[in-house]
């Protein structure tokens, strides 16, 4: 039988793989839903989000954190797209998520890709997000999606003047692959 050609350890990475990526998908539909105790059941008591060099820590400081946030947009869609396991034993792993988004801020429809950090602990008997780091690609107004895309200051909110990416420019490939 095939499954007896896969080792327990692999087996046990499929299985964690799958959980991660149900897991992303609980987040994102919560957060698009509005869903706040769906969203803080995807961390643990102690867990953060960051974004930009700012941290939001543990469930009060995070219920806070994505109220403001869902207040900001009259609308989101989030997709993410692929998890790569980076490391992982029995209780934490390390992963990296991509995604892409659609954000109705104010009155312009934003379009975002982003890549989320994460650090995850089997927490009560489920994965939970212990850490989330969201970096952008772009988050640019959809109309302006092209115009945008030509140097590195591709994020791009109405109130704020354009500001660096998050990556790859900052990626430690970007330059050496030569």
């Amino acid at each position: 039988m095939a499954s007896d050609l896969l080792s327990a350890e692999a087996l046990q990475r499929m299985v964690i793989q799958s959980e991660l990526t149900r897991l992303g998908a609980e987040y994102s539909i919560a957060v698009d839903d509005h869903d706040i105790e769906c969203v803080l059941d995807c961390f643990t008591d102690d867990g953060s989000f960051e974004r930009a060099g700012s941290v939001h820590t543990g469930r009060y400081t995070l219920r806070s954190f994505y109220i403001a946030m869902m207040d900001r947009y009259r609308f989101t869609r989030h997709v993410p797209e692929t998890l790569v396991i980076r490391d992982a034993d029995d209780t934490e792993v390390v992963s990296l998520t991509t995604g892409s988004a659609e954000l109705l801020y104010g009155d312009t429809l934003m379009r975002a890709a982003y890549r989320y950090h994460d650090t995850c602990r089997l927490d009560d008997g489920r994965w939970r997000y212990a850490r989330r780091k969201l970096d952008f690609l772009y988050v640019v107004p959809a109309e302006a999606m092209s115009a945008s895309m030509v140097d590195r200051n591709r994020i791009r909110w109405p109130d704020a003047p354009p500001s660096p990416a998050d990556f790859p420019e900052s990626l430690p490939t970007w330059e050496t692959y030569r």
